[in-house]
């Protein structure tokens, strides 16, 4: 189905995942909001679009900051959470319960009530879009409190694929993606985190963010897909 024309707010969208899926939806023809806290990295990026993009301010943890971009927005077809927060990694035994919270109120949380204040505005049988990560779905040390947050979100996006139908609602499941996240660590671990970690893909690589951009722009229009949970990992979950 084409998406020319139709209304798409993107929160998180100022970077990474999030912009590259903006790019991918302007050039298709939609008209694109992007929403994040930084207001200069927002600027940045809405210029960097070549189409039909506006870029907001808001708070996607701040339930009074939602409110008020949708009643600014006033219309969506589709509804892309790619938002993130502050992690929770590290090894269970030693992994602040705080850091947990903290992780779970940011994007869970997060997540949940930005759905909740766009639902007003959302046609009815338009598309929700939820970005989570591969923790969820591929057992790794070290990763339980990613799991934790990042399987929750999953969980609820599949009964809610029931509960708001006609209103489709998918999940996207990145693998290793080369995004800002990743800039604040030192460039030698950096490389060689990703050298490794393609070394043990099937596909020899790592992830760019036009790689899940595409999944996005293909749940977005395919009015055929709901309650999917599609994993676009590089072959990290294929069996041995």
């Amino acid at each position: 189905m084409s998406i020319a024309n139709q209304r798409i707010l993107i929160i998180g969208g100022s970077s990474g995942m999030g912009l590259a899926s903006a790019s991918r939806l302007v050039q298709a023809g939609a008209e694109v909001f992007i929403t994040g806290r930084d207001a200069a990295k927002l600027d940045a990026a809405v210029s960097s679009l070549d189409g039909k993009a506006m870029s907001i301010e808001a708070d996607f943890t701040d339930p009074a900051s939602l409110k008020a971009l949708m009643r600014r927005i006033g219309r969506l077809d589709h509804l892309v959470l790619a938002a993130a927060g502050p992690a929770a990694w590290g090894p269970f035994a030693q992994l602040p319960v705080e850091a947990v919270r903290i992780a779970l109120h940011t994007k869970l949380v997060g997540y949940w009530q930005s759905l909740q204040a766009a639902l007003p505005i959302l046609r009815r049988d338009g598309s929700v879009v939820f970005m989570t990560g591969a923790a969820s779905r591929v057992a790794m040390n070290g990763t339980a409190g990613l799991a934790a947050v990042n399987g929750g979100i999953t969980q609820m996006a599949q009964t809610l694929a029931k509960e708001l139908a006609p209103l489709r609602v998918n999940v996207v499941s990145p693998g290793l993606v080369d995004t800002p996240a990743y800039d604040g660590m030192p460039a030698e671990a950096k490389a060689g985190m990703f050298a490794g970690a393609a070394r043990s893909l099937p596909v020899g690589r790592t992830g760019v963010p036009d790689d899940i951009a595409q999944c996005v722009e293909m749940l977005v229009g395919n009015t055929f897909a709901t309650g999917m949970v599609l994993d676009i990992d590089g072959g990290a979950r294929t069996p041995l």
